[in-house]
């Protein structure tokens, strides 16, 4: 059995932009250009043996907030495989009453920002509420890290200070970090080593370091740093594939995962047992 703790099946207009954007911004990516529908990224991870799915969905606009987040509880009736997470926008009001929504009513697992896509900083000031709302209730905040050269448009980053702030801020909100700042695997190893409140997602680690040697880039010290955290800190790691929008096709992005050949303990752990013990808290994996 297998989590993918990180995939993003979004609204037909969403899935239709995302597509737009792979060809534009990565035209040889297997999936550029290609028609995505709920049912087929469904589909595509079940041939990959994924049997419950973490779906991460983001407004770009606050407008959006709302009907986004019905449309994760819809979706959630509709494939029992999906694990509905919520979101919200800097710019919303009552954010209070979005987070109390998305848990109490829809019995969402959690929380997801992608800031760089959004276009604010995870540690503004009008998010500090939905924060505090979020500890009290005890859930999951998902906050992007990493692959800055992708948002060159963003004049936000993401750094490390600025993670690690909220989370000394916000001890009692269990924090997941995507992608492990990467290149910067070091900076997320810290920060699993020095605060118990934090736990790392590795969605897209594996096919960045192989895609980046096949262009010549030497990731020997990346690869260390990757193999030291699993060695150590699998317990606290998750692993997704951010199908339809990660670093290739699902069946290529699993490919990748299993080339780095862990033992099956570490495999366990991150393609099923930790996922599983994060939700555990939040209903675990009923319909």
């Amino acid at each position: 059995m297998i989590i993918d703790a990180h995939a993003h099946i979004l609204p037909q207009r969403r899935l239709d932009g995302l597509s737009i954007w792979l060809g534009r911004v990565f035209p040889n990516h297997p999936l550029a250009g290609k028609s995505f529908t709920e049912d087929l990224i469904v589909k595509e991870l079940s041939r990959n043996g994924v049997e419950y799915i973490f779906n991460y969905v983001f407004p770009m606009e606050a407008s959006e907030t709302e009907g986004l987040n019905l449309f994760n509880y819809n979706l959630g009736k509709k494939f029992k495989a999906i694990r509905p997470f919520g979101s919200l926008h800097v710019e919303n009001e009552g954010k209070e009453s979005i987070v109390d929504n998305c848990i109490k009513n829809f019995g969402f697992s959690g929380f997801k920002l992608h800031p760089y896509v959004q276009g604010f900083s995870p540690d503004d000031e009008k998010l500090l509420d939905a924060y505090e709302r979020m500890e009290e209730l005890g859930t999951l905040i998902n906050i992007h890290t990493g692959f800055e050269d992708y948002y060159p448009q963003r004049e936000n980053t993401i750094t490390f200070s600025m993670i690690e702030g909220l989370i000394k801020r916000f001890s009692g909100l269990t924090f997941i970090l995507p992608h492990m700042f990467y290149p910067r695997l070091s900076e997320a190893l810290f920060l699993l080593e020095n605060y118990e409140n934090v736990y790392v997602d590795t969605t897209n680690i594996f096919s960045a370091i192989i895609q980046d040697e096949e262009n010549g880039m030497n990731r020997d010290r990346e690869r260390e740093v990757l193999m030291d955290s699993l060695n150590k800190w699998s317990k606290r790691m998750v692993f997704g594939t951010d199908h339809p929008a990660g670093m290739s096709s699902a069946d290529k992005i699993f490919s990748d995962f299993y080339s780095f050949k862990v033992n099956d303990t570490i495999s366990r752990d991150l393609l099923y047992n930790t996922a599983h013990g994060l939700i555990l808290r939040n209903g675990g994996l009923g319909g």
